[in-house]
């Protein structure tokens, strides 16, 4: 009975997904409001704004000291709006996880995922039923939250992690997987979106055999649902892309050996290539003007935020400059990354 309707659910999910999808692609479609464009700053001034970040389970803000916006609960994956006057977030419990949205502040505003089972806890049927809501990421076009969820799976073993996303963030509706993402049938994570909100870049897990898998970096159009791999996984395993704000490049964290570095792949032609060597990195996010890009550094065994200046070549090639560091805070949340709005 419980597979029925688990399998009924997936056909209307099928079934119903012409027009939120439809939606979703014509939202996606937008251009940037103008009125949000990065403000002039002076040469040589270094990085402005705010980022949010994770660290000992809170959210908390850089915007030149570190404040702490949440407490009480495991927070995750903090993403800010367009005009970032408020953000996402994931609240982490032990067997599942909900999409919030909140204010600057840190005020809570709406739930968006309902993934917690009204089953009995620490029951089968608790653990089957209950779902996940990872990777949280704003589109900067509009009010779309993507994110990562198992919720709907067939398989209470695959634990297969789809892409999803919240059409509104001020309303109460349901949540649903992007049917392309789907079709693919991989595990996946990390999303980004491009500037313009058409495309996404993000994390797919490719089987290889039973125990091993090639993580690769893809491309979806959400025009027509078209995708493209951007990194095959033949140096190692890539993660965490970050579209830049040109559109032109995508920075992503590349695994080779035991070193972990920030690597750049064109967008739209070329190869990826190794921007630093450090050895020791996650999480890269582009600053709104693209003058800057920041990461995670790990320093003794602790993870800080770093910088360094960005050149963008007359043939788009990007360069850096010398890391400096940015901030650092206690028991920081690498892999909640890192976002970054210029007010």
């Amino acid at each position: 009975m419980r597979l029925q309707r688990r399998v009924s659910r997936r056909t209307l999910l099928r079934g119903m997904a012409t027009a939120p999808l439809a939606a979703m692609l014509l939202a996606a479609c937008g251009e940037p409001d103008p009125s949000l464009s990065t403000p002039r700053v002076p040469a040589g001034a270094g990085p402005s704004g705010s980022i949010l970040f994770v660290a000992g389970g809170n959210i908390n803000n850089w915007n030149g000291s570190v404040n702490t916006l949440t407490s009480g609960f495991k927070a995750a994956f903090p993403s800010w709006s367009p005009a970032g006057d408020r953000f996402a977030y994931v609240k982490m419990s032990d067997a599942f996880s909900e999409l919030y949205v909140a204010d600057r502040s840190g005020k809570e505003l709406q739930k968006l995922t309902n993934n917690e089972p009204a089953d009995a806890p620490y029951t089968e049927a608790f653990a089957f039923n209950a779902a996940w809501a990872v990777d949280a990421v704003w589109s900067p076009t509009n009010d779309q939250i993507a994110f990562i969820s198992d919720k709907g799976g067939l398989d209470p073993y695959s634990d297969i992690m789809y892409l999803w996303f919240a059409e509104r963030w001020d309303v109460q509706a349901d949540p649903y997987p992007l049917l392309a993402a789907q079709s693919i049938d991989h595990m996946q994570a990390s999303p980004s979106f491009s500037p313009d909100g058409n495309q996404i870049a993000f994390v797919v897990r490719v089987p290889i055999s039973d125990t091993v898998r090639s993580t690769q970096l893809w491309a979806m159009d959400l025009n027509g649902g078209a995708y493209r791999t951007l990194v095959d996984g033949s140096l190692g395993a890539a993660y965490k892309p970050a579209w830049s704000p040109t559109g032109d490049n995508i920075a992503y964290v590349q695994r080779t050996g035991t070193s972990d570095d920030i690597w750049i792949v064109p967008a739209h032609d070329g190869g990826p290539y190794q921007l630093t060597h450090l050895g020791t990195l996650n999480a890269p996010v582009w600053s709104p003007d693209g003058r800057f890009l920041a990461f995670f550094r790990e320093q003794d065994g602790n993870f800080e935020a770093w910088y360094a200046d960005v050149t963008l070549g007359a043939d788009r090639h990007v360069t850096i400059g010398e890391p400096k560091k940015l901030f650092s805070a206690d028991n920081i949340d690498a892999p909640s990354g890192m976002s970054w709005t210029a007010s």
